[in-house]
């Protein structure tokens, strides 16, 4: 059946879908839906037929799909839980049950994810609304075919939908559709195969019905470059503008407004914890607080909420709108979730990131932008910042760490770097919240480190067995756990660190997870010798560890904030250098999927920075061997870390008690 409508060719199905759209009787979309579908309880909190007074910003766009509309692509960027399923579903639904003549293509990231949407939600739409009978064969002579199989399904009047994935550049080459719905754009790879881009080339399947094209594309945007924030760039940019229920000021809804008092607004509990029912959202205007009850208010047409397009559209007749989750419905998401993701990534006073990682959710998830991995190089200034005139090289500055860190330092690491002619070596102290201090930094030279009996190796054995530091408190401190990078020369790092029976460790670097996997910045291996080593995520490290580094800090300020860095005042301007020289950029695989990489100029030395991220995962390593090894909880406890290790003076003496 698909064939032979190939066969008659482009011009043909142009000249009936424009004969047909002539022809219908005027039902738009949105009065077609809450006529005919049914959404049953389980898919809803409201069961019965769909009525757009929960979703009112979806109908303008859905709108947009009557044929008699001149709108021809609809570009979508979006938070979650804004009903972009619904919408999507209800184009479908109208193109099934309504126009029904209409050849359609589904796109999402691939075929299983198409499969089970068809399975989980198109077919059970239809089944509810009492439109299952649509369904059916175009062969009406055989009646043992339904109508559906694993890559289509045909409809009642001659339509049919082809549901695909993006990664199937010959399947897009086969068809011509005047109808695309593409779902979840950013989690497509930007280039199919060598097919070229993946948006343009599934975009080309209704180039030869451009006049009565209909394009939806509609995606949670994930990192730069967006698929979805360039499609919303092509259009006119539109935001939902709510209007004040004090003042009638139209304002689309931000986070905060710069230099006014507009923009969410919450309290915390005595014990920093963020009270639900606190969270509100202040007019851009007047001040005016709206709560969470007032959403179906604000959102609704019938008080003035509109559509408003920012800009002129580069291309005639594409729409784009921005639909942040702060817009999610009554009884959806609530403000108090969006906000509370905030809180746990992003320091609104400092104005810096927390956490990369929950930050880049909460610019996903909740503002429906795209992340952008912040680039610029950390500067000498930045990283100057840090010396503390009260130590220098080799001293152990407690009494200070005490006032300022929340602890003395509580135990020591040694990190190593290995190269041809060197090894590079670091003691780091470490206080509550995995605090910083450098305490010794030096290179070990020698013209082969490459061979075991290297003087250099002799020396890095004199240390881990013998040095013992000794604070201005009084308390003293050997090693207590040293990671050594196998990069280069893997064989004698590996025989090095098996001459010990515990706490010297092989390190190898590993490459960032693929998208959705869970992050694991640490994991154990075997070496040939039968020790343990372990596998870094390097750049997860790095990722946290930049905006410490330039984050600012003073005495006046009071307590040092996690991970912050101390080093020496006699540290050398070359030495922190060393922290300065690598920066982000983006890197693609040729194969069209992209991530940002930390990239070290050639030639550049940066040493530091890679001992300081081997330190900060030499402290996780060690809180999973007490917490999870010995004390057999299921993740890391870190108050439970702290107070264990400083309460047992596991690494440390003082008064007499033995170091463990």
């Amino acid at each position: 059946m698909l064939q032979r409508i190939e066969s008659l060719g482009s011009d043909w199905l142009v000249e009936r879908v424009g004969a047909m759209a002539d022809s219908i009787e005027r039902i738009g979309p949105v009065a077609f839906n809450e006529a005919n579908r049914y959404l049953p309880q389980g898919v809803s909190p409201r069961p019965g037929f769909i009525r757009y007074d929960l979703f009112p910003y979806l109908r303008e766009i859905l709108e947009a799909f009557d044929p008699h509309s001149n709108v021809r692509e609809v570009n979508l960027k979006k938070g979650v839980q804004v009903g972009y399923t619904t919408l999507l579903e209800s184009v479908l639904f109208y193109y099934i049950c309504h126009i029904t003549t209409t050849p359609a293509m589904f796109i999402t990231a691939d075929k299983e994810l198409a499969t089970a949407r068809m399975e989980n939600s198109i077919m059970p739409m239809l089944v509810e609304s009492g439109m299952k009978h649509r369904v059916r064969s175009a062969d009406v002579t055989n009646t043992r075919k339904t109508g559906q199989t694993k890559d289509f399904i045909q409809w009642e009047g001659g339509g049919y939908l082809i549901y695909t994935g993006a990664q199937n550049p010959a399947k897009m080459r086969q068809f011509s559709m005047p109808l695309l719905l593409k779902d979840e754009l950013d989690g497509w790879p930007r280039l199919a195969g060598k097919d070229g881009n993946s948006d343009s080339l599934t975009d080309a399947r209704a180039s030869a019905y451009w006049s009565v094209r209909k394009i939806l594309r509609g995606s949670t945007p994930t990192e730069y470059p967006s698929l979805i924030d360039d499609a919303f760039k092509r259009g006119d940019q539109r935001v939902y503008k709510v209007l004040c229920r004090a003042c009638s000021w139209p304002q689309e809804l931000r986070m905060e407004w710069r230099d006014t008092q507009g923009g969410f607004k919450w309290e915390l509990d005595g014990e920093g914890v963020l009270i639900l029912d606190s969270v509100r959202y202040a007019c851009n205007s007047c001040g005016h607080e709206h709560y969470e009850t007032d959403k179906e208010v604000l959102f609704s047409t019938e008080h003035g909420a509109f559509w408003h397009p920012t800009t002129a559209a580069r291309e005639r007749d594409v729409r784009s709108y921005h639909l942040p989750s702060f817009y999610s419905p009554y009884g959806f998401r609530p403000w108090y979730k969006n906000v509370a993701d905030f809180i746990e990534s992003y320091d609104r006073e400092g104005k810096q990131v927390k956490d990369v990682g929950k930050y880049q959710v909460f610019r996903n998830n909740v503002l429906g932008e795209p992340y952008y991995h912040a680039g610029g190089r950390i500067s000498a200034k930045e990283v100057s910042a840090h010396r503390r005139p009260v130590y220098r090289m080799g001293q152990v500055p407690n009494k200070y760490a005490a006032e300022f860190c929340g602890s003395p330092v509580l135990f020591m690491t040694c990190t190593v770097d290995v190269h041809e002619k060197n090894l590079a070596v670091a003691v780091m102290g470490w206080t509550v919240d995995s605090k910083c201090f450098l305490i010794d930094y030096w290179r070990f030279e020698d013209d082969n480190c490459a061979e075991a009996t290297s003087p250099a190796w002799v020396r890095l054995a004199e240390l881990l067995e013998s040095k013992v530091y000794e604070a201005d408190d009084g308390k003293k401190y050997s090693i207590a756990l040293t990671l050594v990078d196998a990069g280069f020369s893997n064989a004698v790092v590996t025989e090095f660190c098996a001459g010990y029976a515990a706490g010297v460790y092989p390190i190898l670097g590993r490459e960032r997870t693929a998208k959705n996997q869970s992050i694991k910045e640490f994991a154990e291996f075997k070496t040939q010798q039968g020790s343990t080593g372990y596998r870094l995520l390097v750049d997860h490290y790095k990722e946290r560890l930049a905006p410490v580094l330039k984050r600012t800090w003073t005495e006046e300020t009071g307590q040092q904030r996690p991970y912050h860095f101390n080093a020496p005042v006699d540290v050398t301007t070359a030495q922190l250098k060393e922290l300065t020289v690598e920066v982000q950029r983006l890197k693609e695989d040729g194969r069209g999927n992209t991530s940002m990489e930390w990239h070290r100029p050639s030639g550049a030395r940066n040493e530091l920075w890679d001992l300081l991220v081997y330190g900060n995962a030499a402290v996780e390593i060690l809180a999973w061997a007490i917490c999870i090894g010995h004390f057999e909880l299921e993740t890391i406890d870190w108050p439970q870390f702290w107070e264990y290790i400083e309460r047992e003076k596991l690494y440390f003496t003082c008064e007499g008690t033995p170091n463990a």
